[in-house]
């Protein structure tokens, strides 16, 4: 009977056989999935960004905010978007300090206001946890 360092060196004989075939059946190296913190740390954002896209939508159809004022809300948060999925720092703080810029306007119902900024501090900290480095300081 062969002892443990024995089957354990088969093993991964065995293993790297095994790797070599799958590499040519699937036409290139396999990918293993990144860390899973990770990915629930993108998880997250995504679902903040969507729950902070309903938050606008609903704060800015009671607002008091002009047509072009509501396009221009709606170009921010594009922008924001857009800058998370490229990561895009820059573009990202930019864009959030213009959406907080429309929520201090005034012409936003108390509640409307709190939600949207809560939604923006949640993206905030799912980017900093998640050690991309930046976030919405303001």
């Amino acid at each position: 009977m062969p002892n443990s360092e024995q089957r354990k060196g088969r093993y991964m004989k065995l293993n790297r056989f095994a790797v070599i075939p799958l590499v040519a059946v699937l036409g290139g190296p396999v990918l293993i999935p990144a860390d899973p913190p990770a990915m629930a740390q993108q998880s997250q954002m995504k679902d903040d960004i969507a729950q902070l896209a309903i938050d606008l939508k609903v704060g800015m159809d009671r607002s008091t905010l002009t047509p072009q004022q509501k396009e221009q809300l709606r170009d921010d948060f594009k922008e924001l978007k857009q800058a998370h999925q490229n990561h895009e720092p820059f573009k990202a703080l930019r864009a959030a300090r213009s959406i907080r810029a429309a929520l201090d306007s005034g012409a936003f119902k108390p509640a409307d206001r709190q939600r949207i900024k809560q939604d923006i501090d949640a993206i905030k900290e799912a980017r900093e946890s998640g050690g991309g480095g930046f976030g919405f300081h303001m």
